[in-house]
């Protein structure tokens, strides 16, 4: 493999897309609209650039309907060069030992017999030289091709900025498609440096189909992938996956009933969690908190909560925990405690921030349900307008069935029909929520 198959096959990706481009009538603005992924990758292709992502390849090919076409194409173009490189790094490394070998034997002929033992150490040297070369080659072609953990790191980002919208059937492929590759690497040989990206990926991956597993209702399934994600924090010890796998386990406490235990886990990972995540914990355990009766423990986490906030650039991991999320926490954690009139104008300040930057359906939602609770909780409750705010709440998630969201609207809805069953409103909202318990597929709607 030389160079020219290389720069070939990168011209008849470039060309072929070209053609699909101009068939379909397609500009790069209107191709960024339908794959969501920025115009510069269909200016590289079509430039001879550098090769995007395996997945973006995958989207074109899904607009242009040509069947992995040009997935294939770039599958091609990256064992090419992978290829090359292997072989230039053998080639130089052979040339090298070569003459390693030649000059000690040559200078040993002229030597005395006191010269010559000093060679024969040197000889020694050189044929140990070789056996490094070798084992350096081995070593390199053990780890994988930079490019692929690129595009597995920028699968990741892609899955963190677009978590908050995208449906969970189209993120379940993607997130385990991204799991199995990093494992499968993990099982090959691999430098420390690689390995030790690889194992992060993975633990990220992990955390991510238990999020999605949790959302869907499936406690079993993403409790396995919490304690799989916990193990590859420690494999490393990272504080930022570590704090990630704390938020899905009080998460999951939390969902379950199990309030103080929600409220320790989160309250312990506080301490030694990456400070990107120490709001969101300290948010959760308040939550927590004054769920089991904790009012003053909520409230100081609450305090804690608003004194850590993360003002650089987000992570990958968990969305960034901003002052929408602030608005959000104090009203459900006011409204739990019995405020109604604090928490109504923070919920109503949450719903402004995410409605005005596209928030994610699942924070709007939770907010909503935050309403609702507000106008159940006030000195005089208006069932009506608690209805009004948790049909909202399933209107957020316009067919994409999250666990979280219909949980607590069904709780709601239980509170309602205590005391206010025959309202018009509180019936209509029951028979929106059994539509949306029904499309839960692991069928835990609360």
């Amino acid at each position: 493999m030389d160079a020219d198959d290389v720069e070939g096959l990168k011209q008849q990706l470039a060309a072929r897309f070209r053609q699909l481009q101009e068939r379909h009538d397609l500009s790069g603005v209107q191709l960024e609209a339908r794959t969501r992924y920025d115009r510069k990758n269909a200016s590289a292709i079509r430039n001879n650039g550098r090769l995007p992502a395996r997945h973006v390849l995958q989207a074109y090919d899904d607009v242009f309907g040509t069947a992995g076409e040009l997935t294939g194409l770039g599958d091609r173009i990256r064992a090419a060069d992978q290829a090359l490189r292997l072989g230039e790094l053998r080639a130089r490394a052979e040339a090298g030992g070569g003459q390693d070998q030649d000059g000690p034997a040559r200078e040993a002929e002229e030597e005395t017999t006191t010269d010559r033992r000093e060679f024969v150490q040197a000889g020694a040297l050189t044929v140990a030289a070789g056996i490094a070369a070798e084992v350096s080659r081995r070593v390199a072609s053990a780890d994988p091709d930079p490019l692929t953990l690129d595009e597995l790191d920028e699968r990741l980002d892609d899955i963190g900025s677009r978590y908050t919208t995208m449906p969970h059937s189209t993120l379940t492929p993607l997130v385990l498609g991204g799991w199995r590759d990093a494992e499968r690497l993990l099982d090959s040989r691999l430098s420390a440096r690689v390995r030790a990206r690889v194992t992060v990926m993975a633990g990220l991956f992990s955390f991510t189909a238990g999020r999605l597993a949790f959302n869907l209702g499936d406690d079993a399934a993403a409790r396995r992938f919490a304690s799989l994600a916990e193990l590859y924090a420690r494999d490393v010890d990272d504080p930022l996956l570590s704090g990630s796998v704390a938020t899905l386990k009080t998460s999951i406490a939390y969902y379950t009933g199990r309030h103080t235990a929600a409220a320790d886990i989160a309250g312990q990972a506080r301490a030694g969690a990456h400070p990107y995540l120490r709001a969101r914990l300290a948010a959760y355990e308040a939550r927590a908190r004054a769920a089991a009766g904790q009012h003053e423990q909520a409230r100081q986490a609450l305090r804690d909560m608003q004194d850590t906030v993360w003002l650089g650039e987000p992570m990958v991991g968990t969305e960034p925990f901003g002052e929408e999320m602030i608005h959000t926490f104090v009203a459900v954690v006011s409204g739990r405690l019995g405020d109604g009139e604090l928490a109504e104008p923070h919920a109503r300040r949450s719903l402004a921030i995410l409605q005005a930057t596209d928030g994610g359906y699942e924070d709007i939602g939770g907010t909503y349900n935050a309403l609702a609770q507000a106008f159940l909780r006030r000195r005089r409750p208006d069932p009506e307008q608690a209805a009004d705010a948790a049909s909202h709440a399933l209107a957020a998630l316009e067919g994409r069935p999250t666990r979280t969201v219909i949980q607590r609207t069904g709780q709601l809805w239980q509170e309602l029909g205590a005391r206010w069953e025959g309202q018009r409103a509180v019936v209509e909202l029951g028979e929106r929520l059994q539509v949306h318990r029904q499309a839960l597929p692991a069928g835990s709607g609360g």
